[in-house]
This record gives structure tokens, C-alpha cells and sequence, in this order.
């Protein structure tokens, strides 16, 4: 059964963002859809979206939490891009799954178009353990919830915070923050396991530690949210808050045999966060098709009081710590919870986060320009908005997905952005080989490299870094092979572009 409310073009909201002096770029937001049917009084809190393969829609929820934040789980789910969405269903009538902070129900779609979702609730014994269950004709039915911790860890030590992820070979991977270690007093701190199920979610693995912190001393952040993404052949990243010693920094840990084995984890932040408290709130992550990782989170490492939305793109196999990317918004306060997703194999990205006096804002960018740069979203008008979802679907339109207090105590709303991405013909134009650098990467110690281009003739070589923010402009003489010499710049990723219609190139500088 499908509600009555439809997002209509002829009820667009129509927003013209002034970027900077030279651009304009217009967004066109849906009208919003309250996906989760709302009038209860109740608070209908963290939403949680993800698409299947066919392109369909699938937003879950806790529904009516409680005054401790916790509740049942619902899901609902749309066909039709989001024009329309299904009656919410529960998922776990005795879920308790807990929505503060970060916490909410999280799931992936196999290959088959099943669902797998796993939460934290204390359903036995008031004991926070991590829950999973499956439904294999999307979402109508669901199995009995059962633990993903060992036989001697579930409903005996404490667990928080879970992610879970999915490979090509319909392979299901959770991880979780386990406080087994610290409870036995053996740690200081929680620390970051691992299972994985190969049929299916029936069986789960041995939990196992996935972070491995130099020097073995330290582990996770006991109330930040970690997250998970894999590639199709099961690859395994994980980011996270470290606590070592109180510096409340952001890792990745990462797997190439499937969670058999993690390497070393690498150390994300380019500076210390030192905190004696949880700052409750930790990154997120998406890959791209070159396996490339983008993560973006919040923190303070400044000691200044003020906030600061980080990003940083570490390229596939990379052991050094990125460069970090402050994302400053004006005005902005209690900036926190940011989200990311990809587009065009991470050539465009889109972040969403929260702010306590703007709600959410939004940010789009590409290797060339920044399209939207740090703009409050007013759709919905001047309501509350929290825990925002973005995601891409295959034509480029951007869906949100968000928590807000317009219309009662805690709704779930839906809108899309379909402004078209000012520069997606690139992907298909008839230049795509016109040039190529070598070698690459290349170091700051010794930072030049031949480019090659298919025709000669003078050009302008334009270096960008991640934000699309030009760096340097070099001319080219008419010669199809160049040697170019950088001038002084900070390590890091940057694109080059040469203004012609061709794609841009990734260089990677290193020390």
C-alpha cells in the first residue's frame, strides 16, 4: 500500500546558490515526503537509507523511541525514485534499538536484493549487544534476531555501535566496538571487532580484532560510531575514533582477504584531538571504483573551542596519513555527523551534516569546481534537521534523507536534488586519452613529471586540489611530450585538467 503524498514537480523548490563572484549554480529540491507516516507524538529518530541494485529506495528508522532514545525498527521502501514510499512495516517490534548519537538500525542490500540489518539493543537482560537479522522478500518478513558475538561475549559483555557491509558474493561482514577486554579488565579502552558470515547471515565467524593500533597501545572511542565499506571482491575498511591516552584521533584499518587478516591501522588525522570525555560522534566513509577511500568527520584538534568538519581521500594502498581538508562554514555551530557519498567513480562528491542553528547543510563538489559549497538546505523550511542521509542514484540525482521536528516530535523526511551536475558530459566526451602523466605518484623532494598529450598545441595545465580549488596554472608549449616541474604544495591529492572538455588526472604527491 502506498500513501497519498507525492512529491510533484509543479511544487519544486527552487534555490539559486551564489558560490562565488564568477559562479552560480542552482539547486532544484522535490518537495519533501514524510516517509515514515508521522502523527504518533512520538519521536521517529536516526534514519538510515540505502538503494538495491534495481535502483529502489529502502529507509529504516526507530520508531516512537522512547525517553531513553530507544525503540522499535521500521522500514519502508519506494520503487519510483521516491515519488511514493510503502506503509512502514516494523522490523523488530522488541528491538530497543538505541537512536542517540550516531546509533541507529544499519543495513545492505545483497546482489539478490536482500537485506541485511543489525543493530545494537538491549533485548536481554538490559544487555547492549549487537542483534542481526535478514529479510529475503524486501522487508515484509524478517527472521529472529540473533547475536553476532561469540557464544562467550553476547548477553555477557557489552557491544556498541555496529556497521555492516556486503561483497559481490553476497559475503555479509559486521563490525562493532566490544567492550569484552575492557570489562575483564585486560584494556583501558572498547576495541574494534570483526565477524563474517559466507551463507548468507545463517553462521557467523569468531569475532576478531580488526584494530591494530602501532605498538599495540590504545583502542576505540567508546561512544563514536564507526563505519564500514567493502569492495566487490571483499575487501574491508573500517574507520574509526581511536582513544590512546585520551587523543581521540581518526583511523582506518583494512583488510584485502576478506576480514581474514587487518593490516596496521593507518592514522587519518593530521593532528591530535585531546579530549578526556567521548566527543560522541565519529566519520564516515565511501569508496570509489579505483578503490580509493573518502572520509569525512568532525573534531576539535584546535583546543580553540570551534568545530571543524574534516575530509580526506586516501588513495588505494596509500600508508600515509592524507592530507586533511577543513570544511569551515560560516556562522555554522555545533557542526557534527556528516555523511558522504560518490558519483562518476568519486569524481563528484556530495557531503551532508548537521549544524545546531542551520540544521543540515550540504556541500557538492568535483574535480574541477566546487558546485554547492557549505549552504544550509532549506527545504522543509527553518525546521530542525539531523542525522542527513545522501546517496547518488545512476542517473546523478542526489536523494536526502533526513530526521526533523517540522510537523511533531521526530519525523523522517525524503527530497531529491535533481539540479543536472554542471559538468556530467564530461564522462562521455571524445577526450578521455587526450593526455597522461608520468611517473605517478611523485614526491615533494623531487615533484616533476612528463605529460604527454595526443596533439600538440599551447595549452594551460590547471592543478585542483579535492575541492576543486585551483592551486597553479602552467602553460604548455606545442610539444606533445613535457617535463613540468611543480612549484611548492603541500602533499596530497590533486587533479590536473587541461580546460579542453577532457577528463582531469589524478596526481598523487607524497613526501
Amino acid at each position: 500500500m502506498l500513501n497519498k503524498i507525492t512529491m510533484t514537480t509543479n511544487r519544486n523548490l527552487l534555490i539559486a546558490i551564489l558560490l562565488f563572484p564568477a559562479s552560480m549554480y542552482a539547486q532544484t529540491f522535490t518537495m519533501p515526503v514524510q516517509v515514515n507516516m508521522g502523527g504518533s507524538g512520538l519521536a521517529d529518530r536516526a534514519p538510515m537509507m540505502k538503494l538495491d541494485r534495481n535502483g529502489n529506495i529502502f529507509v529504516a528508522w526507530v520508531r516512537g523511541s522512547d525517553g531513553m532514545g530507544n525503540g522499535p525498527i521500521a522500514m519502508t521502501s519506494s520503487t519510483d525514485g521516491g515519488a511514493t514510499f510503502s506503509m512502514p512495516s516494523v522490523v523488530c517490534a522488541d528491538a530497543n534499538c538505541n537512536s542517540n548519537f550516531q546509533r541507529t538500525a544499519q543495513f545492505v542490500i545483497d546482489t539478490k536484493g536482500n537485506i541485511h540489518l543489525v543493530w545494537m539493543g538491549s533485548r536481554v537482560n538490559s544487555q547492549p549487544d549487537i542483534w542481526y537479522t535478514r529479510s529475503i522478500d524486501k522487508g515484509k518478513t524478517w527472521t529472529k534476531p540473533v547475536s553476532v558475538c561469540d557464544a562467550d561475549d553476547s548477553s555477557k559483555y557489552a557491544q556498541d555501535f555496529p556497521s555492516i557491509a556486503c561483497d559481490s558474493n553476497d559475503n555479509v561482514y559486521v563490525s562493532f566496538l566490544d567492550m569484552r577486554m575492557t570489562q575483564r579488565k585486560l584494556a583501558k579502552t572498547p576495541l574494534l571487532y570483526f565477524t563474517r558470515s559466507t551463507d548468507g547471515g545463517m553462521t557467523w565467524s569468531v569475532n576478531k580484532r580488526a584494530d591494530v593500533p602501532p605498538g599495540g597501545i590504545g583502542g576505540t572511542c567508546e561512544c563514536c560510531s564507526q563505519q564500514m565499506a567493502s569492495t566487490a571482491d571483499g575487501h574491508i575498511y573500517i574507520t574509526y575514533r581511536s582513544d590512546i591516552n585520551n587523543i581521540r584521533d581518526i583511523w582506518l584499518a583494512r583488510s584485502y582477504d576478506k576480514g581474514m587478516t587487518f593490516q596496521p591501522a593507518l592514522k587519518l588525522s593530521t593532528g591530535d584531538w585531546t579530549i578526556y570525555e567521548c566527543p560522541v560522534t565519529g566519520p564516515h566513509i565511501a569508496l570509489d571504483g579505483s578503490e580509493d577511500a573518502h572520509i569525512v568527520w568532525r573534531d576539535s584538534r584546535d583546543d580553540s573551542g570551534k568545530v571543524h568538519l574534516y575530509y580526506a581521500f586516501v588513495a588505494n594502498g596509500s600508508n600515509e596519513t592524507p592530507v586533511n581538508t577543513a570544511f569551515d562554514a560560516d556562522g555554522a555551530q555545533t557542526v557534527n555527523y556528516a555523511d558522504i557519498a560518490l558519483y562518476d567513480q568519486g569524481k563528484y562528491r556530495a557531503i551532508t551534516y548537521q549544524t545546531s542553528n542551520y540544521g543540515m547543510r550540504y556541500i557538492l563538489t568535483n574535480t574541477n569546481s566546487p558546485l554547492v559549497y557549505n549552504r544550509p538546505v532549506n527545504v522543509n523550511g527553518n525546521s530542525a534537521k539531523s542525522f542527513a542521509n545522501v546517496l547518488f542514484n545512476a542517473d546523478d540525482t542526489r536523494y536526502l534523507c533526513w530526521q526533523d521536528d517540522k510537523n511533531d516530535a521526530g519525523d523522517i523526511y525524503f527530497a531529491k536534488e535533481t539540479s543536472p551536475l554542471t559538468s556530467a558530459s564530461v564522462k562521455n566526451n571524445n577526450f578521455e586519452n587526450n593526455f597522461s602523466i608520468y611517473p605517478n605518484p611523485i614526491s615533494k623532494g623531487n615533484p616533476s613529471f612528463t605529460i604527454h598529450r595526443e596533439s600538440g598545441s599551447p595549452a594551460t595545465l590547471k592543478l585542483v586540489d579535492l575541492l576543486g580549488r585551483e592551486i597553479s596554472s602552467i602553460p604548455l608549449g606545442s610539444e606533445t611530450s613535457q617535463i613540468v616541474t611543480l612549484p611548492n604544495i603541500t602533499p596530497g591529492v590533486y587533479y590536473f585538467s587541461l580546460g579542453d572538455g577532457s577528463l582531469p588526472r589524478k596526481i598523487v604527491i607524497g613526501q
